[in-house]
């Protein structure tokens, strides 16, 4: 019997398709994308292919495209941009959010950023 995953909010398996696409950048054309040499430039429009792709995909800008790292990387990104660049003043979550969420959340608090509101919730989730 083939075992069932059930922490996709963790990591996800990449599906055949994507593992194939990206394995000539993980053994030929590895080079820093920012870099001006041969393999950075090859790299770069790779990144820029897909950045376009995904863009006409959700019908945005490719100046709208963010890579990260990780969900981590994200949620700060997304939290520091919101404060910083968007003027948000006011944070709310809930103690059950991702420690990312929480500790980012936080931060922008104590630098005087931010106002955090803490939703109390039930046992079940539910406020």
């Amino acid at each position: 019997m083939k075992p069932i995953y059930l922490d996709n909010a963790a990591t996800t398996p990449m599906d055949p398709e994507v593992i194939k696409a990206m394995i000539p950048y993980m053994e030929t054309h590895f080079g820093n994308p920012s870099s001006s040499h041969s393999f950075g430039r090859k790299t770069k429009t790779a990144i820029e292919q897909s950045r376009r792709r995904i863009a006409g995909l959700l019908n945005c800008s490719p100046a709208e495209i963010c890579f990260t790292s990780g969900g981590t990387e994200a949620d700060n990104l997304a939290i520091c941009s919101a404060v910083k660049d968007l003027g948000c003043t006011r944070i709310i979550t809930t103690s059950i959010e991702h420690s990312a969420v929480i500790k980012t959340a936080d931060t922008m608090e104590a630098l005087g950023l931010a106002k955090v509101i803490h939703v109390n919730l039930l046992e079940n989730g539910h406020r």
